[in-house]
């Protein structure tokens, strides 16, 4: 008949956050990712009424690894991204970090190694990853309850990614070389 089942930006942006905070953000905290303690980092609606989730963990041998994700209006997309820092002098608390300034964290060059989850680790061709790999997005529909099913299929692709945040890190290892920082972010040359 022509007539198709429409969302607004709105909802769709509600859909998504509520998406990403009712599975996204518990299974990173399974996985020992916790709130940045940086001084103004994100964390919930922005300054643009989108929003922006910023996690940090601190693994092995002063090792900070920041999830970053980025829910914008106007997009069907999660946008989920991962780097990894080796903090000097070492770290043994997140904690030591708080009221830190960690922007030197998002500019060049610790952003050149900034890894988009679904995106930017693909192996092989990229046809096939394009046919075949699911992204963090809602996919098309044209009716309510097609609309649901893809709300569905995308809580279950970020439930299941961030609870294997660990493979995550291990391909970013496998494409970028680790920058040595000093924790506010300012790359030591080693």
């Amino acid at each position: 008949m022509g007539l198709s089942f429409k969302v607004s930006d709105k909802e769709l942006l509600s859909a998504k956050n509520r998406i990403f905070i009712e599975t996204g953000i518990p299974e990173l905290e399974k996985n020992g990712f916790s709130e940045s303690p940086f001084f103004g980092h994100l964390f919930g609606k922005n300054n643009l009424n989108d929003f922006t989730y910023e996690m940090c963990r601190l693994s092995n041998l002063s090792i900070l690894e920041i999830i970053t994700t980025h829910i914008s209006r106007g997009d069907k997309y999660i946008k989920i991204y991962l780097n990894i820092f080796r903090l000097h002098p070492q770290l043994h608390s997140l904690s030591l970090l708080n009221e830190k300034d960690g922007m030197n964290f998002g500019l060049p060059p610790n952003s050149l190694t900034n890894m988009r989850l679904r995106s930017d680790d693909y192996k092989g061709p990229p046809l096939i990853y394009i046919l075949f790999c699911p992204e963090h997005k809602i996919g098309s529909f044209s009716t309510e309850k097609g609309f649901n099913r893809e709300l569905s299929k995308l809580r279950e692709l970020i439930k299941k990614d961030m609870l294997n945040i660990d493979s995550f890190v291990r391909r970013w290892y496998e494409l970028y070389q680790i920058n040595q920082t000093d924790w506010e972010g300012n790359v030591i040359k080693v």
